[in-house]
């Protein structure tokens, strides 16, 4: 009697698949040492809220994960479900104005890409009704506007840096991570020189800010969607003609995929050695054996447990660019300077009108009574 046993192939010479936790552990070590050093001060950690209004699986698991981090690493975390999605703005308003509050997240997909009178979908104008003193996701339209000018500070005195979109951060950090990707030697603007990227996704939460952050530091990267392919290069966007998916994957030295259908699958005879492969969809893009049978390949299958890292980073920046009591102070010490400085020294033209006037006058009957 004789069985078949499948075997599981061994990797291929170098080849290997990386956890994402082992990169997000430090972060969240930096995190859990900010917050208790705001403890130590008698200050409250920041507060996230959350804003959950749909029903989408991939959507409540986020929602679960964020809860159980922040908990973990001493943020206060508030979900707020709202029943109706039309009430989400609403909710999202209040967030807003709510002095307690000092990051918000909402949970998408709620419409989808329902129209709206107020952009190109419903989900797009509540990304941009996100206040940028709030806004951990980096969504919002002045964070993309800035990524994609490559403006990297808020503020002129350049003191306040701007927040990325988290999910695309969790992708450059593990790539930073990834010796042969980021050469951190060159400088800033020029880590990824001479490396050639392609991220199979153009949405606006991954795929084109990623495109934009890799991009301004140095790479060439193609950006695929479902009937187009466009070149970031040299800080400037080029419409490619003739190329394909499979001739911009076989150049390409790093691979993101970000397909969110079960059914894709990237060919893995397009991805040649030494790549590395970053899987961002919720469903797995590439056949995980194969691509291991390639000599040198990286691969790192989920960059949620990165992702949350980077939102509970983005959440401290906000806290400190915004909420914290030193900064609301010299924010409120810069307001009355330049008030003050902003009032002439004559008050107001109805004094200066009556002083005139006055003087005026007074010249009059002087000279009557010579």
């Amino acid at each position: 009697m004789s069985t078949n046993i499948a075997t599981k192939k061994q990797p291929a010479p170098n080849a290997k698949k990386i956890d994402a936790g082992t990169i997000a552990a430090p972060f969240r070590e930096e995190i859990r040492t900010q917050v208790q050093k705001l403890k130590q001060q008698g200050i409250d950690a920041p507060l996230l809220v959350g804003l959950l209004a749909n029903t989408d699986p991939a959507a409540k698991k986020y929602a679960e994960w964020t809860g159980k981090a922040c908990v973990a690493d001493g943020i206060r975390y508030e979900l707020r479900t709202v029943d109706d999605p039309i009430d989400v703005e609403a909710a999202l308003c209040d967030a807003n104005d709510d002095p307690r509050v000092h990051g918000i997240i909402v949970y998408y997909p709620i419409f989808g890409q329902v129209e709206s009178f107020s952009g190109e979908s419903q989900d797009d104008y509540l990304r941009d009704t996100v206040s940028y003193k709030c806004d951990v996701e980096g969504l919002c339209h002045q964070y993309r506007s800035n990524l994609y000018r490559n403006i990297r500070f808020v503020d002129r005195e350049r003191t306040q840096k701007c927040v990325l979109p988290c999910t695309a951060l969790s992708v450059v950090k593990i790539l930073e991570s990834v010796e042969a990707c980021y050469d951190k030697s060159k400088p800033i603007g020029r880590h990824m020189e001479g490396q050639v990227v392609t991220i199979i996704n153009r949405s606006e939460i991954v795929g084109r800010p990623l495109a934009a952050m890799l991009a301004n530091d140095g790479a060439e990267v193609y950006s695929i969607d479902i009937d187009s392919i466009y070149l970031f290069s040299g800080g400037r966007l080029h419409k490619c003609e003739g190329e394909t998916p499979e001739s911009c994957v076989r150049k390409s030295s790093v691979v993101v995929t970000g397909v969110p259908t079960k059914s894709y699958r990237l060919p893995s005879n397009w991805i040649k050695e030494n790549t590395t492969v970053v899987n961002v969809a919720s469903f797995k893009n590439v056949d995980e054996d194969e691509i291991l049978q390639i000599p040198g390949v990286t691969y790192i299958p989920m960059v949620g447990k990165v992702t949350v890292a980077m939102l509970e980073r983005n959440l401290m920046r906000l806290f400190y660019n915004f909420h914290h009591p030193d900064r609301q102070y010299e924010d409120r010490y810069k307001a009355a300077y330049l008030a003050q400085q902003s009032t002439p020294w004559y008050g107001n033209l109805v004094q200066v009108y009556t002083a005139l006037a006055a003087t005026a006058i007074m010249g009059m009957l002087l000279a009557k009574s010579k």
